[in-house]
């Protein structure tokens, strides 16, 4: 109970400090502002107020200072031109006039940058002038802008500080003036609703543990709750939620094929590639592998080869996930070379193979062989699920020894064989278990379990290791360093100088932008599939080494000590989609009015979404979650090394410990990096 307490006011802490901090920061919003120099000037242009308000007319404020001396400038001739649709047709054509012979004696010319091109002499009847107001070197003047959007302006000086120009000096520049963002609003909902939630969740527990008199420490077994027993037993249990997901990725399929081409502004990409992604990571870590009950492309398996399969089994050689980790692999290889991300079409043609090749697979195979054997993300989801909290196992062995009849497997009456083809009597992990509740339904002896437990138990607990695990265990803490260090400034310095040292005259690679993929495909490979294991691999030779009359031999030490880096893995794979999704997951909103419009010409939405939360606030939680699970990573690494080495454990743990802390500063200053958007990178 006070557990139970704890995590939830934590939780409240966190939610609050969270909410207070994306509140007080900026959210991206669109400047309707521009700064720069000219010369010793310092200009800073602006509106007044900054966001667009229907019926408000609002204010040019250009404010002058030295630029050394931060002192005002006052006594200036200054205009100021603004338009909605690209530069003024009038001011292209030729070049700036210079400042009169007297301005340019006395040192009183102005470098306004790039010139604006002008077609003769600049005509001010165009223009507004600006007035000197109470504020020393602030000039102003009402300026009526009618509509929101992206315009851009024209300044003209005449005179400063007495010195009068021949012909004014310009200077030209964009900015946007858009209403006010309901990020802030939509930020605030959500914190406000997740304390709800959390709240009477706590409360429910506390309830429901109250009720079924549970004493402090037992832990309580979600079935034993009538009315989520009788949920979970329900034919519609599992319909309920893969009919409207399919929907949802029929439309997205249609979207990318049928509506605008572009990245950021098609529900195809931005649903898939920043919401769902990111979502369905998070569901991993609380909630395991359920979002393989309503995926699409299992629920197709499911409906197809209850009506018409050959229900072979599947390959022998194949019943591993060498296969999904390779397509994974290549799917991301992929992905960087083309943009997926960034194609509507190629989305939805990436989905449609999904549904064509798992449905193919399910006129041939039994259960979800697609799913368990075969689906890209099918081993991430897996490992990752490791983490999870929840976890359905048997109630007692013996009474599965003694009951012949195994119903979980095979299944009876309305419940179906199990489709991952998994056994509940011997299930100690959460890899392959997707609480499709079929085993619930089957068991005549009530001998299912669905319960709570710590965090990540599955890493230490369970006895078993496989090479193929282990190796998608570091492949995921390669490809997550290489994947998120792509999107950072700093990251086209780091590859020219690998690329220099790359022989690419020997290959015949002359252009700059293949030299360029060349060197990311050599970098994204080698440091996935290469110097991750390898580096796990050198780490066990060390630690066989120094006990070299120790059972294990160095690639069973590879094997068990992988399961320690799974959330070195899962924490970079967190905190690099928290950044998209705070930051560009509100794009989603004028997407799908956008797509909304196309039907019913509603009208075009305000592409200025703004961000859920403020880049500071977004950094301290992408180092809330790296310190949080990379702590568990040492955790569950401290409880291998105590299984497979007893009082010797420390001298195995120090050099695992070591390889972790060498992979969070890695993770941590890339994370410190300014990074740049999914859809426009």
């Amino acid at each position: 109970m006070k557990r139970i307490v704890h995590i939830v006011t934590s939780l409240l802490v966190l939610l609050i400090f969270t909410g207070l901090a994306s509140a007080a920061e900026g959210h991206g919003e669109s400047s309707s502002a521009a700064d720069f120099r000219l010369g010793t000037l310092k200009v800073q242009f602006t509106l007044d107020p900054v966001t667009y308000t229907k019926g408000k007319t609002p204010q040019a404020v250009i404010t002058l200072s030295d630029f050394m001396s931060s002192s005002p400038v006052l006594d200036a001739g200054i205009y100021v031109r603004i338009d909605k649709d690209g530069p003024a047709a009038a001011h292209a054509g030729h070049v700036m006039p210079s400042a009169t012979p007297e301005s340019s004696k006395e040192g009183g010319g102005l470098d306004f940058g790039e010139p604006v091109q002008m077609a003769s002499a600049l005509d001010l009847s165009a223009f507004k002038k600006l007035e000197p107001q109470q504020k020393a070197g602030v000039y102003a003047v009402e300026y009526p802008l009618t509509v929101p959007g992206d315009y851009s302006f024209t300044i003209a000086v005449s005179s400063l500080a007495g010195k009068q120009y021949a012909e004014p000096l310009i200077y030209g520049g964009t900015l946007t003036y858009r209403a006010l963002s309901k990020a802030r609003l939509y930020s605030m909902i959500f914190v406000v609703v997740v304390l709800m939630l959390s709240g009477l969740t706590g409360l429910w527990i506390i309830r429901q543990r109250s009720l079924l008199k549970l004493e402090a420490g037992q832990k309580l077994n979600i079935l034993d709750i009538p009315s989520i027993r009788k949920f979970l037993k329900s034919g519609w249990f599992q319909p309920v939620f893969q009919v409207p997901v399919l929907v949802i990725f029929l439309i997205i399929i249609a979207a990318g094929l049928f509506d605008i081409q572009k990245g950021d502004r098609n529900i195809a990409t931005i649903l898939t590639w920043t919401i769902w992604w990111a979502a369905i990571v998070f569901t991993f870590v609380f909630i395991g592998r359920v979002w393989c009950m309503m995926c699409p492309f299992g629920a197709a398996q499911d409906w197809l080869g209850r009506l018409f399969s050959m229900n072979r089994d599947f390959p022998k050689t194949l019943r591993n996930i060498y296969l999904s980790s390779f397509l994974f692999f290549a799917l991301t290889w992929w992905d960087s070379y083309s943009g997926i991300v960034n194609k509507p079409a190629m989305t939805s043609y990436l989905l449609i193979t999904f549904f064509v090749v798992a449905m193919g697979m399910a006129l041939v195979y039994r259960g979800r062989s697609f799913c368990r054997y075969v689906c890209p993300i099918g081993g991430l989801i897996g490992l990752y699920s490791m983490f999870s909290p929840v976890e359905l196992r048997n109630k007692c062995m013996e009474v599965c020894r003694d009951h012949k009849v195994k119903e979980c497997i095979k299944g009876a009456g309305k419940g179906r064989p199990c489709p991952m083809f998994v056994t509940p009597m011997t299930l100690d992990r959460n890899n392959y278990c997707n609480f499709c509740s079929e085993c619930i339904t089957s068991c005549s002896q009530d001998n299912i379990v669905v319960r709570f437990r710590s965090f990540a138990k599955d890493l230490w607990v369970s006895s078993k290791g496989f090479l193929d695990e282990a190796f998608l265990a570091m492949m995921l803490v390669g490809i997550s360093i290489i994947v998120t260090g792509e999107m950072v400034e700093p990251w086209h310095r780091w590859m020219d100088v690998v690329g220099k040292i790359l022989p690419f005259d020997f290959f015949g690679i002359v252009s700059h932008t293949a030299r360029e993929k060349a060197t990311f495909l050599f970098v994204l490979t080698s440091g996935t599939l290469l110097i991750a294991p390898l580096l796990l691999l050198s780490f066990s030779a060390i630690v066989r080494k120094a006990l070299p009359d120790a059972d294990l031999t160095a690639k069973q030490i590879f094997i068990q000590f992988a399961y320690m880096f799974i959330p070195v893995g899962l924490s970079m794979h967190l905190a690099h989609n928290i950044s998209h999704l705070l930051k560009e997951g509100p794009g989603i909103i004028p997407a799908v009015q956008r797509l909304i419009n196309n039907v019913t010409g509603a009208g075009e939405p305000d592409w200025v979404a703004g961000q859920l939360a403020g880049n500071e606030t977004i950094f301290w939680l992408q180092m809330t979650v790296l310190i949080t699970l990379n702590i568990f990573s040492l955790y569950a690494g401290y409880r291998i090394a105590v299984r497979n080495f007893g009082d010797r454990a420390l001298r195995a743990f120090v050099p695992m410990a070591l390889l972790v802390i060498f992979f969070m500063i890695i993770n941590t200053y890339i994370l410190g990096q300014p990074m740049s958007l999914r859809h426009t990178h």
